[in-house]
């Protein structure tokens, strides 16, 4: 079986393609959480965005595409704003989906609600030297 994303960049699926550069490609979302929704791919097949290596050169150019198209999206459809999120996980290549908040509840709008409040009730009860513990963690872990 192919990538769904990769038969996308070789011109084997159709796409209603928005925007293109060297190194990426930005599509409309078959199933869009609100109009203008937008998937930007590498057009290199990675996996997942921690896959990146900083010698790569890919991270820079991905993450600018992203911007590009974001400011794109907000400017042609006068939206409030517009949701950006990297996950990737019903698909296994790296996308940023582009979502533009056009009315005041949408679906994705309704999500990340749910995922405030759950966030405040549910956090982990972490103390003051747990949290820099962790922090600590972090600032020395290899990129």
């Amino acid at each position: 079986m192919t990538c769904p994303f990769c038969d996308i960049v070789a011109g084997r699926a159709r796409a209603r393609r928005v925007y293109e550069d060297d190194n990426t490609l930005a599509f409309l979302d078959i199933h869009p959480v609100s109009p203008g929704h937008c998937l930007v791919i590498s057009k290199r097949h990675v996996q997942w965005f921690t896959d990146i290596e900083p010698e790569d050169g890919l991270a820079g150019p991905f993450l600018k595409a992203c911007y590009v198209v974001a400011r794109k999206v907000k400017h042609a459809l006068n939206c409030r704003y517009v949701t950006m999120l990297i996950r990737g996980t019903r698909v296994p290549h790296l996308h940023m989906l582009i979502v533009p908040t056009l009315e005041e509840d949408n679906l994705l709008d309704k999500t990340l609600n749910l995922h405030h409040f759950a966030q405040e009730r549910l956090k982990p009860a972490l103390s003051e030297s747990e949290l820099d513990e962790i922090c600590q963690r972090i600032q020395k872990a290899k990129p």
